[in-house]
């Protein structure tokens, strides 16, 4: 339909139902996301050629819960690698995650395993802005109370370091 009448008052639709038949596809985190990578791809086109369609809040909603997807299966895998003790690996994919879905709403959990990949690979300065990043921008975290902790002990640890400790 979208090949033979591109500017049928209609074609919104079948666009956003494109997008959504590869959305009903999609796998859980943990498995292949191809199928979600499509339906990422036809929101995104979505949005760019009729972002006055009535379908647009629909659409904008289905895209977040797709990058929240990707997001989540980049996020796994870092958090696999910092279970596995392979901190350079861990780092890695959660700024991968952070670069990538600016917007992901896992992001507290990337910033603490992020924090704690860096204090585990001896990069305690690096992992501080991560930390207060999860403080400032998350009221409510599982991680919140341990970042506040984590915090306190760093900033110690840097105060020792610098009057010579």
């Amino acid at each position: 339909f979208l090949s033979f009448y591109p500017t049928n008052q209609r074609a919104d639709y079948a666009a956003y139902k494109l997008g959504m038949a590869h959305f009903r596809q999609m796998r859980l985190a943990q498995r292949d996301q191809t199928e979600t990578r499509a339906a990422l791809q036809e929101f995104e086109t979505f949005v760019a050629r009729y972002p006055n369609s009535s379908l647009m809040p629909e659409a904008s909603a289905r895209l977040r819960e797709t990058r929240d997807r990707l997001s989540e299966a980049n996020y796994l895998v870092g958090y696999f690698y910092y279970r596995q003790k392979w901190y350079p690996g861990a780092v890695d994919r959660f700024k991968s995650v952070l670069k990538e879905d600016p917007g992901y709403t896992g992001r507290d959990s990337v910033y603490f395993y992020l924090a704690e990949s860096l204090v585990l690979g001896r990069k305690e300065a690096e992992a501080l802005p991560y930390l207060e990043r999860l403080v400032q921008e998350f009221e409510r975290s599982e991680h919140l109370v341990e970042a506040q902790k984590r915090i306190a002990a760093l900033k110690a640890l840097a105060q020792s370091k610098a009057s010579g400790g």
